[in-house]
């Protein structure tokens, strides 16, 4: 289908009721990944004081269902295993962040997490990383190590496992292999989180203030060129669309300043090992996420188990598009009578556009950003955090404009059209 928001969930998170708490244990990172938004390494280390002291303000104001552990890399902090049980004492759910070079050659680490009390790991792997012993390697090479954690993880049980990248125009065309990948193993891969590249223009047509102050930014995500900050949410969708008949989005997010863009795309793919049938819709969408609110007084995105029994098929008394799918199941199963005895399982697939730099110097944000953190007991954009702890401050972008550029006109104080008198206001 064409993407219509009319046709689809938006998810009805807000900055006080929000599934997601995004806690940074730390800034350090093994490795360097291009498109990082933050500096390696300008403040080491959280203390464990300050992470319960943020952990509290996210439970407080977020009322999370889930706690996001980033950084960094939140693996080398060295009490990340006191930090994921402290999170589970309070009822919420960790997950860990991560690129996984920790524990790539050590699975006993991995245990350890889940007995602290790990829902799982979304790893991030891609191409464009300067990762150890894998550096230069392409997209499809890398499948090899994306198996080797899915597979794992998958052996110890009972963990959440998805795989992120960003997704640049250079390997745009890489997306459908992942997909496919990511169908094979539908029994240990949760989901996929797809993220469009985005820097800023360092050089251009904007001046940057913070606090009124022109500064010249020194964040990680400025940039000469913005060449390669075109890729949209929507190209990614129309590109897993091409291969995959079965793939449909049923929610999303929208911008904070744009009426148009869709920042947060979300799939829910239903498949087996043998085939994927299709995708459930906007009902199906709104109904788990209202009955989670209902029973648990949160919003929901992440569970460990991603298997679903074939009675759950009867939503599609509710669901156009789990209807079409339980058609495809059924007659499928009379062809092959032993798909009736395979596990069925649902996939997610993630779309996020990162923030957009408008023409006038607007930012545009996602929606109720899942990603808020905390900055000096405040919460902020993950993302942008970096210009906080610049420059205290979010960064204003103001476009570079000349009198002449503008006609050298200007409208002078006393012909502005304002009524000055009340009565000016009523008709007469």
């Amino acid at each position: 289908m064409q993407l219509s928001k009319r046709a689809l969930y938006r998810f009805p998170w807000s900055g006080n009721d929000n599934p997601i708490g995004w806690l940074e244990v730390t800034d350090k990172c093994n490795t360097y990944c291009r498109g990082c938004y933050r500096i390696n390494g300008m403040q080491g280390h959280k203390s464990l004081d300050q992470i319960k002291e943020e952990i509290a303000i996210l439970k407080k104001w977020r009322n999370c269902d889930n706690i996001s552990i980033a950084g960094g890399e939140p693996l080398i902090h060295p009490d990340i295993l006191e930090i994921v049980a402290y999170i589970r004492s309070l009822k919420m759910k960790p997950l860990i962040l991560t690129n996984g070079i920790r524990m790539e050659n050590d699975r006993d680490f991995m245990v350890k997490l889940k007995q602290a009390g790990v829902v799982g790991f979304t790893f991030h792997i891609d191409s464009e990383q300067q990762r150890p012993h894998w550096k230069g390697k392409t997209e499809t090479e890398l499948f090899e190590l994306r198996q080797h954690f899915a597979d794992m993880a998958h052996s110890i049980g009972g963990l959440f496992v998805s795989f992120g990248m960003t997704v640049y125009p250079g390997n745009l065309d890489f997306v459908p292999e992942m997909v496919a990948w990511a169908n094979r193993n539908i029994d240990r891969v949760h989901g996929l989180v797809l993220i469009g590249f985005r820097n800023a223009a360092m050089e251009g047509g904007y001046d940057y203030f913070a606090d009124g102050k022109q500064v010249d930014p020194k964040t990680s995500y400025f940039a000469e060129s913005t060449e390669e900050s075109y890729l949209t949410s929507a190209d990614v969708y129309a590109k897993i669309k091409e291969h995959f008949p079965h793939y449909e989005v049923s929610a999303y997010m929208g911008g904070s300043q744009t009426q148009d863009k869709l920042t947060w795309l979300v799939s829910a793919q239903l498949g087996t090992r043998h085939k994927m049938y299709g995708s459930v819709g906007a009902k199906v969408m709104e109904l788990f996420q209202m009955v989670h609110h209902l029973r648990h007084g949160t919003y929901v995105i992440y569970s460990p188990s991603n298997k679903i029994p074939k009675i759950a098929f009867a939503l599609g008394l509710l669901d156009k598009q789990v209807r079409e799918t339980s058609g495809k199941f059924w007659r499928e199963m009379l062809r092959h009578p032993a798909e009736l005895f395979r596990p069925m399982y649902v996939q997610s697939i993630g779309i996020i556009q990162g923030p957009d730099l408008l023409a006038d110097g607007r930012v545009d944000m996602c929606e109720s950003c899942p990603d808020m953190t905390v900055w000096n007991g405040q919460l902020v954009h993950s993302c942008r955090m970096d210009e906080w702890r610049l420059y205290g401050n979010y960064l204003m972008a103001q476009p570079k404009t000349t009198p002449a550029e503008n006609g050298g006109q200007f409208v002078a104080a006393e012909k502005i059209p304002v009524a000055r008198k009340s009565e000016e206001l009523v008709p007469k």
